[in-house]
C-alpha cells in the first residue's frame, strides 16, 4: 500500500499542472510516466544477454541498450517542458520504432524473436496520444515505414549475423516473458482506467436517476402548490363573503347599540367584530404569503410621504401599545423627505412589528425610530419585551413559525406576521434585520431603498393589464321581455328608496350577493345617500344610464359578466363615462383596477371607515375636475 501511495505521488510529480485538470489527459499521461519508468527495466534483460552472448557486441549492443534507457531522459522532459507533451510522446514512439527495429535487424532479421515487441507501438502510442486522426496518421505512417526498411532490407540486403538464430532461443525467451510482462502491466492499469470510468459512468447514471426522480418531485411540488393557490384563492373568497356580513351587520349593530346606550350589547358586539377583524387579518396574511410564494405579489410603487406616513402608523400604534400599559415613542431623523415604495405593504410591515413589539411587551417601552442612511430607509421598531434567543432567531422568518410552544400558547398568534414582513421588504429590494437578547427586548429594523423598485423574485406577468375591449351594450341589455319583467320588479324591490329620497345622492351598487346588496344598502343609507342596489350586471349599464348615479360601486367578481366587462362598457358609453366608479374584490388589484378606468378599489368584507372615506370624497370633488383615487 505504501509502494502504490509512492508511486502515485511520483506521478503526479511528473504530471503537468495544466494537463492534471482534465481526467482523460491525465490518464494518459499516467501510462506515459508509467511505462517510461518502467519498460527499460523490464527490457534490462535483453541487452545483458546481448552483451555475454555476441563475441563482439560494440558498437550494436551498447547503441541497442542507449535506446531502450533513453525512455527514462523522456521524463525529465516532460517535466521540464510541459507545453511539449504532444510532440515528446511522438518522439517516445519513434524512440521504441527505433530500438525494436535496431535490434531486429542485427539479431535475425525478420526471424528475429524480437519483433514481437513491435505489436506495443501503436498500442503504446494510442495510450499516449488518444484516437485522433493525427495520432492515428502517426502510427499508421511510423509502422508501414519500419516494415517497410525491414523487407527492403531483407529483399536488396543481408543482415548482420551477430549470433546465430539456433542460438538466439534464450533471447526470443526474455523478450516473450518481457513483452509479456509489459502488456501485462499496461493492460492491468488500462483495466483499472477502463474500471474507474465504469464507476464514474454508473455514477453519471445514478446521478441522472436521481435528477429524473427530482425533476418528477419538483413537477408535483409545483402541481401541489398550483393546486395550494387555487384551494386559497376559492377559501379566501368563500370565508370573506360570510365575514363581510359578520363585520358589516356588527358594525352597524354597534353603532345603533353605542346610539341607544345598550353598554352590554356594546361590548358583546365589539368582541364579535374583533374576532372578524382578526379572522380576516388572518385569511389575508395566508392569501399573501401564497401569492409571494407563487411570484405573482405585485406592488404598487409610489411617491410616500414619511412624515405623513409615520403620523398614520403612530395613531393606529399608540392605543395598540398602551392595551398593555406601554409608553409608545416615536424618533424621527431629520429630513425624512419622501421614498418610492408600495405605501400599504410597507405600513403593513410595520404594523406588523408593532403588533408584534405591543404584544410581547408590558408595562415596558416601544420605539419606533425613523431615520434616513444615504440611499436606505431605515424604520425600526425597538421594545423592552421578552427578547428572542439566538437559536430561536434561526427560524423566526419562517411561515407559522413562533419562538416556542410555550410563546405561542401564553401569546397566541399564527406565526405568519413576520414571514409576511420579510417577504414584502424583499420585494421591495430590502430586508428585516434583527437584534435580541433574551429577557432584554428585541430590535427589529426595515431597511428598503429610498428608490426602490419591485424585485420580483422570478419573471412574471405583469398584474397591470389594459382595459378590456368594451361589449356592445346589446350584450348588456337584450334580453327577453319576461326576464326584463322579472329584474325590473327585483330592481325596484331593492332600490325602493328612489322616490322617497330623490334629492339624496344615488349610489348604484352591483353584486350577485343579495346579503351583501342588503348590508351595502343599510351602510349608504345612514351615509344619508340612495342605494340602487341590483344583482343583474348585464342591466348595469342600463340602470346607471337611467338614473345617472353620483358613483358606482361594483363587484369583480361575478357570474356571466364579471366586474371587469361591466366597467368596460361604462367607460365605452359618453353617458356613463364620467361617473366615478369603485371596484369591490376579495383581492387587492389596485393597480389592474386603474388601469381599466376605475376610480378606486374598495375591499371586502366592508371596512365602514374607508367606504366612508370614498363617499368623503365624492363629496368633497363634487362640481369639481375629477381626481382619480384609490381606496384599498
Amino acid at each position: 500500500m505504501a509502494i502504490l501511495t509512492f508511486l502515485q505521488g511520483v506521478m503526479n510529480w511528473f504530471i503537468p499542472q495544466h494537463l492534471s485538470g482534465d481526467l482523460h489527459t491525465r490518464k494518459r499521461v499516467q501510462m506515459f510516466i508509467i511505462s517510461h519508468v518502467f519498460g527499460p527495466i523490464i527490457a534490462t534483460p535483453i541487452p545483458l544477454f546481448l552483451w555475454f552472448a555476441d563475441p563482439q557486441p560494440l558498437w550494436h549492443v551498447p547503441i541497442l541498450a542507449a535506446s531502450i534507457y533513453g525512455f527514462w531522459p523522456f521524463l525529465a522532459l516532460v517535466k521540464l517542458f510541459p507545453r511539449a507533451y504532444t510532440p515528446l510522446a511522438m518522439s517516445s514512439v519513434l524512440n521504441l520504432t527505433f530500438c525494436i527495429l535496431w535490434g531486429t535487424y542485427n539479431y535475425g532479421g525478420t526471424s528475429s524473436p524480437f519483433l514481437v515487441w513491435f505489436v506495443l507501438t501503436p498500442l503504446l502510442a494510442f495510450m499516449y496520444l488518444g484516437s485522433t486522426w493525427t495520432a492515428r496518421i502517426f502510427v499508421f505512417s511510423q509502422i508501414t515505414l519500419g516494415i517497410a526498411a525491414l523487407y527492403g532490407f531483407y529483399l536488396y540486403s543481408d543482415f548482420p549475423t551477430h549470433i546465430p538464430v539456433e542460438n538466439m532461443v534464450v533471447a526470443g525467451v526474455l523478450s516473450a516473458l518481457g513483452s509479456n510482462i509489459y502488456v501485462f502491466m499496461m493492460a492491468a492499469y488500462y483495466s483499472s482506467v477502463v474500471d474507474s470510468q465504469s464507476e464514474l459512468i454508473k455514477e453519471i447514471e445514478r446521478h441522472q436517476y436521481t435528477l429524473k426522480a427530482l425533476t418528477s418531485a419538483k413537477d408535483d411540488a409545483e402541481r401541489a402548490n398550483g393546486a395550494k393557490s387555487e384551494f386559497l384563492a376559492k377559501m379566501s373568497h368563500e370565508l370573506r363573503t360570510p365575514l363581510n356580513a359578520v363585520l358589516g351587520y356588527s358594525e352597524i349593530l354597534l353603532e345603533d347599540a353605542e346610539l341607544d346606550g345598550r353598554g352590554e350589547q356594546i361590548a358583546d358586539l365589539q368582541k364579535i367584530s374583533a374576532a372578524g377583524k382578526h379572522l380576516l387579518a388572518m385569511v389575508n396574511d395566508i392569501l399573501d404569503i401564497s401569492k409571494i410564494e407563487a411570484g405573482k405579489m405585485a406592488l404598487h410603487m409610489e411617491t410616500v410621504d414619511l412624515d405623513k406616513l409615520i403620523d398614520e402608523v403612530e395613531a393606529t400604534a399608540r392605543p395598540l401599545a398602551a392595551k398593555n400599559t406601554n409608553s409608545f415613542v416615536v424618533e424621527r431623523g431629520s429630513s425624512l423627505g419622501t421614498m418610492r415604495a408600495d405605501a400599504t405593504k410597507l405600513r403593513q410591515a410595520i404594523f406588523n412589528l408593532l403588533s408584534n413589539a405591543a404584544k410581547f411587551t408590558q408595562n415596558g417601552q416601544i420605539t419606533l425610530a425613523v431615520q434616513r442612511n444615504g440611499e436606505w430607509m431605515e424604520i425600526a421598531v425597538a421594545d423592552t419585551g421578552i427578547g428572542i434567543s439566538l437559536e430561536q432567531q434561526k427560524a423566526l422568518f419562517s411561515n407559522f413559525t413562533q419562538a416556542n410552544s410555550k410563546i405561542a400558547a401564553v401569546y397566541g398568534g399564527t406565526g405568519l406576521g413576520l414571514s409576511l414582513s420579510q417577504n414584502l421588504c424583499r420585494l421591495m429590494g430590502g430586508q428585516i434585520e434583527i437584534e435580541s437578547e433574551l429577557g432584554k427586548g428585541s430590535r427589529f429594523t426595515i431597511r428598503v431603498p429610498a428608490h426602490g423598485e419591485q424585485v420580483a423574485p422570478e419573471p412574471v406577468a405583469s398584474l397591470i393589464v389594459p382595459p378590456r375591449q368594451s361589449a356592445p351594450e346589446d350584450e348588456f341589455v337584450a334580453e327577453s321581455e319576461a326576464d326584463a319583467g322579472e329584474r325590473r320588479a327585483g330592481f325596484a324591490g331593492m332600490s325602493g328608496h328612489v322616490i322617497n329620497h330623490d334629492r339624496r345622492p344615488r349610489l348604484l351598487v352591483v353584486d350577485d350577493d343579495r346579503n351583501f346588496l342588503e348590508l351595502a344598502e343599510r351602510l349608504f343609507m345612514k351615509e344619508d345617500y340612495t342605494p340602487i342596489c341590483t344583482d343583474a350586471p348585464q342591466s348595469a349599464l342600463q340602470i346607471a344610464r337611467t338614473v345617472k348615479p353620483a358613483a358606482i360601486f361594483l363587484d369583480i367578481l361575478m357570474p356571466g359578466f364579471d366586474g371587469w366587462d361591466v366597467l368596460a362598457a361604462l367607460k365605452a358609453d359618453p353617458v356613463t363615462a364620467d361617473i366615478p366608479v369603485f371596484m369591490i374584490s376579495i383581492l387587492s388589484e389596485r393597480a389592474k383596477a386603474l388601469a381599466a378606468g376605475a376610480d378606486g378599489i374598495v375591499m371586502k368584507p366592508f371596512d365602514a371607515s374607508k367606504v366612508k372615506a370614498a363617499l368623503a370624497g365624492l363629496k368633497a370633488t363634487r362640481g369639481q375636475p375629477r381626481a382619480r383615487a384609490a381606496n384599498e
